[in-house]
């Protein structure tokens, strides 16, 4: 015959286990949204993020200091330039979208566009930055450059890339072509200098109707949230399996 008191530790090992069951699925799920789900996303226009000096977070990244300066570009309105920050299968995309144009009807022209912004990762440490800019088919001897510097909290060079017309994406084993981040950081202020230009005497066109930044780190956020759950979930089942032992141990 059972005690009292033998009934009611029986009793207790459901509740206890149904209360760390719970508690290891809070943190798996904490750490999954930490990883950030699959097509999540959230954006501002360029003008509105710059006059209200305001930030985009998703995931453990934090997009702040965005700014723009334009000169002779002839469609170009930093309202109607949407910034996304996104996360697609854990990979982390920050994207100006809208038309950043140069047009010349007759005669050579130039234009610039400089955009940067600040990232800060909370989850482990940048070591490359990816671009990728999509543009129409420039039209009249016309051509494009681009720079990009990304600077650590103290200003110091860490990482640099130069891209022209026929490359515009990021990474490729060129001279000068270098957006690996060394040493990684958690922090990077970031400079893009995209330079337009059109040499025919007719005139002619050149477009950029988006422009793409993605994110690699060590430990990839991703990764480790997903790791970490993993544990998690195993520490769950130990959980569960020493439980079902005491129970059977002591009936």
């Amino acid at each position: 015959m059972k005690t009292g008191a033998q009934i009611q530790q029986r009793m207790m090992r459901p509740k206890m286990f149904f209360g760390q069951a719970v508690a290891v699925a809070v943190a798996a799920a904490a750490l999954l949204v930490l990883a950030g789900g699959a097509g999540a996303q959230t954006s501002d226009n360029l003008q509105h993020l710059v006059d209200t000096h305001g930030s985009l977070t998703i995931g453990d990244k934090t997009f702040s200091g965005f700014g723009y300066h334009d000169s002779g570009l002839t469609s170009f309105n930093a309202s109607n330039i949407q910034v996304t920050v996104s996360n697609n299968g854990g990979q982390y995309y920050l994207t100006w979208a809208g038309n950043m144009s140069l047009t010349s009807n007759s005669g050579p022209a130039s234009a610039d566009l400089v955009l940067n912004y600040n990232v800060t990762a909370t989850s482990g440490l940048i070591d490359m930055l990816d671009q990728l800019y999509s543009s129409a088919q420039p039209q009249g001897g016309a051509f494009l450059s681009i720079d990009e510097t990304a600077r650590d909290a103290n200003g110091n060079l860490v990482g640099n890339s130069h891209l022209e017309a026929n490359d515009l994406s990021d990474p490729f084993a060129e001279p000068g072509d270098n957006l690996n981040i060394n040493p990684p950081q958690n922090f990077l202020s970031v400079t893009k200098d995209i330079g337009m230009g059109i040499s025919s005497n007719s005139g002619g066109f050149i477009n950029i109707s988006e422009v793409r930044q993605s994110f690699h780190q060590v430990p990839e956020p991703g990764s480790t949230a997903m790791f970490l759950a993993g544990l998690a979930m195993t520490g769950g089942m130990v959980v569960l399996r020493r439980s079902r032992r005491q129970s059977r141990s002591n009936a």
